[in-house]
């Protein structure tokens, strides 16, 4: 088995509250899962969002910056 680390910051924070832009839906973030890939050292996010069960991507601006 290989041995692998990564570091990486994810954007957002169980409990944030976000909303949809196209039909203004808001939502919870209720869990967040990470995936990194040793290949191609990349690493993404999923998020479950008001406990559904479901996990999620979602598309952060480059230029996003947290407040």
């Amino acid at each position: 088995m290989q041995y692998a680390t990564f570091k990486a910051h994810c954007p957002f924070e169980i409990g944030d509250k976000i909303r949809d832009e196209k039909s203004g839906d808001s939502y919870t973030i209720t869990d967040i899962a990470c995936t990194h890939f040793v290949k191609t050292n990349r690493v993404e996010f999923q998020y479950e969002l008001n406990d559904s069960g479901r996990y999620v991507g979602i598309a952060v601006p480059a230029n996003w910056i947290s407040i």
